[in-house]
């Protein structure tokens, strides 16, 4: 985590917006449900589909747009 004197951005995420991601249940089941359902994929030998629930779960975690 960047440290708050630091001039560096750090990357925008629900909670660096302003966001608090219990706020919102749903987009927290989502992230969780996406990355849940990546583990089964990567259990498949599915790479492909894992790589894409995981940035599913990294794009619920963002802020709202």
């Amino acid at each position: 985590m960047a440290d708050p004197g630091s001039r560096e951005t750090p990357p925008q995420t629900a909670v660096s917006a302003g966001m608090r991601l219990h706020d919102y249940p749903i987009r927290e089941y989502i992230a969780s449900m996406a990355r849940q359902l990546a583990l089964l994929a990567r259990g498949e030998s599915d790479e492909g589909l894992a790589a894409l629930l995981e940035a599913a779960g990294d794009r619920a975690e963002r802020a709202a747009p």
